[in-house]
């Protein structure tokens, strides 16, 4: 089960996120993005992000905080890439002497009253005050390597079927991860990175995918693990 029954601190009404939804659904399909178009067409991503601004979540269920933030972040992802015209990865955004860095997830915008990046967003709030490693199957980094960014908007009414979803999706994506139950897990180097996450939660990175395997096959116990390379090209074109 997921980490989703924490009591929440007060209730309020579900954060509207209908103007995300448009941008997803205009400039989304088979997980690659429309930047081009997208750029042209902002208004809607721009309603939202203004919306984000203005939101105050800390005091929300905390299935409704967690759709806000991952919301937020997905967006500003998308915001920070047709800000960068024509680039073909997020790495070339602060790229010094030809050298790829992380500058885009460094950059900082006003996100629920304050100043955050998106490393603000992920570390800070996602991972730190959430802790479900189920989160890092919906955030997307605009990136061919990256979870699929969602068709939809997360919401707070049905966050848990969208989380376990997201996740199997991604665990039976042969090009992000390649399972065999009985021989190898050749994975994302997301569960290399961020393998505390998984400990934590259920003991163990194969435990975790042993839970949310769509197959119905029997895991062997301590399968060799390798990580596949990571792929930073953008998730889309122009």
């Amino acid at each position: 089960m997921l980490a989703l029954a924490a009591p929440a601190r007060a209730t309020a009404p579900a954060f509207n996120a209908a103007a995300l939804d448009t941008v997803l659904a205009r400039h989304l399909r088979d997980g690659q993005v429309d930047y081009g178009a997208l750029a042209r067409d902002r208004a809607a991503l721009d309603r939202f992000l203004a919306s984000t601004e203005r939101a105050r979540p800390d005091d929300w269920p905390r299935a409704e905080q967690i759709a806000f933030w991952v919301n937020a972040y997905n967006a500003r992802v998308l915001e920070g890439v047709i800000e960068h015209p024509g680039i073909g990865s997020v790495l070339e955004v602060g790229r010094i002497a030809g050298v790829p860095t992380l500058a885009f997830f460094r950059s900082k915008r006003l996100t629920a009253g304050r100043r955050l990046s998106l490393n603000d967003i992920e570390h800070g709030i996602l991972r730190a005050r959430f802790a479900d490693p189920h989160l890092h199957f919906v955030l997307n980094c605009a990136s061919a390597s990256c979870p699929v960014l969602p068709a939809r908007a997360l919401t707070g009414a049905a966050l848990e079927n969208e989380l376990e979803d997201a996740t199997r999706r991604f665990l039976s994506d042969s090009t992000r991860n390649r399972i065999d139950p009985a021989r190898q897990l050749d994975l994302s180097m997301i569960f290399k990175w961020y393998g505390e996450d998984f400990q934590k939660s259920v003991g163990s990175v194969q435990a975790f995918i042993e839970r949310n395997w769509p197959g119905h096959e029997r895991f062997a116990p301590d399968l060799p693990t390798r990580y596949l390379p990571y792929d930073w090209t953008l998730n889309g074109r122009w």
